[in-house]
Formats: C-alpha cells, sequence, structure tokens
C-alpha cells in the first residue's frame, strides 16, 4: 500500500525549506519507511542520515540530507484522519448528544494514535498486532487505556462488542516492552462496581509498574438518553462509600507498591461530599486530564499566585466568573474571596446550571454558550466575565457553535478566558487596570 503525506507547510528556514520543499508535495518515505502518519513523520525523521522520497506533480523525487539527530526537517501537514469507534458503549457520551450539533460531535474516535498524541483513552478493541508491534517499536508511551472492566461478559456488555478483544493479552504485550500505561474505570452502578471492580483493580495491580495508574471516574448521563439503555446514575449515597474503599486500597498499595496506584476523580469526590485530598495523596499527577486531582491543582496553583496578585487597583473594577456547578464551592473560596480583598475590585461568581444536557451534568467544560449567556443576563449587573478556555474547541465557538463575541456583544461586556489554574489571573487583572 502507497501512503502519501500532504505537506501542508514549510518552516521558513527549517532543513525542508533548504532542500526546496513545498506546500502541496506529498511525503512519501524517509529512509525507506512508509510515513503513514505524523507519528511516522517525527520517529523517523530523528535520524542523521534522511533520504527522504517525495511525491510532486506526478513526479518522484529523491532528496537526501544530513543533519543533527533530532533537528526537525519543519514540516507540517494536513490534519490526521482519525479511526471510527465500532463499540457502543453503553455509557457514550457522544450517543447523548442532542440532536442539531455541528457533525463532529458526533464522530466517535477510537485510535491508539490520539492516545500518545493528545491522552486520550483508547479501548484497544480494534489494535491488532502489527499496531502494538508499532506502538513499541516508536515507543508510543505513555498509552491510555479505558478498561473498565477485565471479566469478559461484563465489558463485552460495557463496550458493545461480540468478539473477544483480549485486552489482558494486549497489557501484558505492551507493558512487557516497556510501554507505560494509564488506565481509567467509568464507573457504571450495579455493571462493574462491586466484585467486578474489585477483581479488574486485582488485574491491573499484577501489571505495576508498566500500568502506573488506574483512574475511577463516574458515568456521565445527560438528558438526551431516549432509546438508549436504561442506567443509574451516580448519587452521593453511592459515591461515599466507594470513595472510602478506594481510600483504603491506596493504603494497601502504598505499603506493597510504594504507590497508591488507584485514583478517584473531582467529581466522585464532590458528589461524596468528602474533603479534596492534600497535593501529596495525588503523588505527580498521573490522571489530571482525566478530572483527578484537578481541584486540588488548582487550589495549590491559586494560592501559589496569591504573592503575584495586586493589593489595590486603580480604579473601581467588576467582574464575574463562571464556573459549572461542581467546582463552584472551591472556586468560591479560593478564587473569588481572594480577589476581594484587592482594593476597588469587586468579583462575584456565577455558577451556571446546564439546560443543554441536563442539570445532572456539572462539570464546567460542558456548558453551552446559550446556557451562559441565560445566566449572565438574568444575574444582570456589569464588569468583565471570566470564562474556561477548555470551554472552546480549536475553532474558538463553544458546544453549542455560539461565539464568545456573541455573548460580548449581547451584553455589552467583555470576556477574558482563563485556563484550569486561573495561572493566567495577575495578567488578566493587569489588563483590566491598564
Amino acid at each position: 500500500m502507497v501512503y502519501t503525506m500532504k505537506i501542508k507547510s514549510v518552516a521558513r528556514g527549517s532543513i525542508g525549506d533548504e532542500i526546496g520543499l513545498r506546500p502541496g508535495d506529498n511525503l512519501l518515505e524517509i529512509n525507506g519507511h512508509p510515513i503513514r502518519d505524523v507519528i511516522d513523520y517525527r520517529f523517523y525523521e530523528n535520524d542523521e542520515f534522511l533520504q527522504l522520497l517525495v511525491q510532486r506533480d506526478g513526479e518522484i523525487i529523491t532528496y537526501a540530507v544530513e543533519k543533527d539527530p533530532y533537528d526537525s526537517t519543519g514540516l507540517e501537514f494536513s490534519e490526521l484522519k482519525f479511526k471510527a469507534c465500532g463499540n457502543k458503549c453503553v455509557f457514550c457520551f457522544t450517543d447523548q448528544n442532542p440532536k442539531g450539533m455541528r457533525k463532529s460531535l458526533y464522530f466517535k474516535d477510537e485510535d491508539y494514535r490520539l492516545s500518545f498524541l493528545y491522552g486520550n483513552y483508547t479501548t484497544l478493541t480494534n489494535v491488532k498486532q502489527s499496531d502494538l508491534d508499532r506502538i513499541v517499536e516508536q515507543r508510543l508511551s505513555p498509552f491510555y487505556v479505558s478498561v473498565h472492566a477485565t471479566d469478559w461478559e461484563i465489558r463485552k456488555f460495557l463496550l458493545g462488542i461480540k468478539r473477544n478483544d483480549f485486552l489482558l493479552d494486549k497489557l501484558q504485550f505492551l507493558t512487557e516492552h516497556g510501554i507505560e500505561i494509564h488506565a481509567q474505570i467509568v464507573l457504571c452502578p450495579g455493571i462493574n462496581d462491586g466484585e467486578i471492580f474489585g477483581r479488574t483493580i486485582a488485574d491491573l495491580k499484577r501489571f505495576y509498574p508498566g500500568i502506573r495508574s488506574t483512574a475511577v471516574v463516574p458515568l456521565g448521563l445527560t438528558a438526551h438518553r431516549q432509546g438508549l439503555t436504561p442506567l443509574t446514575p451516580v448519587t452521593g449515597a453511592y459515591a461515599r462509600p466507594l470513595v472510602f474503599n478506594i481510600y483504603e486500597l491506596q493504603q494497601q498499595f502504598l505499603e506493597e507498591l510504594g504507590t497508591r496506584f488507584l485514583f478517584v476523580s473531582d467529581e466522585f469526590l464532590v458528589r461524596a461530599g468528602v474533603p479534596i485530598p492534600e497535593a501529596g495523596a495525588y503523588e505527580d499527577y498521573p490522571q489530571l486530564e482525566d478530572g483527578v486531582g484537578v481541584l486540588r491543582s488548582m487550589i495549590e496553583n491559586v494560592r501559589a499566585l496569591a504573592r503575584k496578585l495586586p493589593k489595590s487597583l486603580r480604579k473601581a473594577r467588576q467582574v464575574t466568573i463562571v464556573s459549572g456547578e461542581l467546582a463552584h464551592p472551591f472556586v468560591e473560596e479560593e478564587v473569588v474571596k481572594r480577589l476581594n480583598r484587592i482594593q476597588h475590585l469587586t468579583a462575584e461568581l456565577l455558577p451556571v446550571k446546564n439546560k443543554f444536557y441536563g442539570e445532572t451534568v456539572t462539570v464546567m467544560g460542558l456548558l453551552t454558550g446559550r446556557d451562559i449567556f441565560t445566566a449572565l443576563q438574568k444575574q444582570g449587573g456589569g464588569g468583565e466575565i471570566l470564562l474556561s478556555e477548555k470551554l472552546l474547541n480549536h475553532d474558538g465557538v463553544f458546544l453549542d457553535d455560539w461565539k464568545p463575541k456573541m455573548i460580548e456583544k449581547r451584553l455589552n461586556r467583555k470576556i477574558y478566558f482563563v485556563d484550569d489554574y486561573f495561572r493566567n489571573l495577575p495578567e488578566i487583572l493587569r489588563k483590566l487596570d491598564s
């Protein structure tokens, strides 16, 4: 099979620019290796001597390059085409999107390359031996795997698959060959908890240190589940004993492995009504992108940057910080109260209910532009608005295709975007005071 990677751009002054590569050229091979995607390109371009096979206007051209190891040739390529998911997970969030959203939000990817590139979780159900060999050869590590259950019958039900995907064999192959794995369990009450959960954890633990950590997160249920498998939501009464069970397991693993190994998501902690653990309980935050330790990390970051905040502004200013319902008590305590100690600054918190997906969805990142606008409009008042940058996709729009400019124009208020940990808060205050 002949692979082609179309060059989108060539960095000015780069090796690719110097040898005459152009946007529109197709990169076919490096040192005889077919280039299937950007991972191949990054891996094979690291040699000191390169022979590039390039197609231009139907003609094949060979370029010879001598360079320092790991120097880039400066090529950018068209977007990676993702592999679609063949699973039919009973808890799949994509299946719970309402109608009328942009097409991309209904696409379900199941592509092991995204695990390495972006930290996306993959179930490994569609991974062949040739894929496993490539992961090992190119050291695509760390790797993120959605396990959910190791019991075959339960895993089959949860993922909606019919054939055995030999998950444990794949995990063994990868860990034996030095690939670091972080696992995830989406816990569904009455399905993969109890004895099934205990067996899953025991199965994963035996791969340590190849499997470095396991995150436990609750299933997310929206108001748009018509025709889908009935599932039981996570309640506080369910979450509390689960959290303490995980704490007990953490202590066992600390004594046995020297690590907690098992980590519970912030959402479980908040639903359980238990305090957020201290920073040491998250070790090196191995599951931060899965919502494990985000609140503690935010708290620690805000406390650390407190000395960078001004004691006073030159003129009276007002800000409204928009929050999801999950995090709002922590944002109130750590951010809003701290800002209100600054002379001439008034800060107010606005927790927004998720009308779009349903009020059971409480995380910030799933709020829509319309829900935010409606809440701000109802609140009234003025001043600048602070929103999480994670509310926007790469095109700069909210989940419902609203744009920040639409909110600014309708409310006549300026929006500033902060990261999850408010690290750019001092910079925003300087802008407000300029």
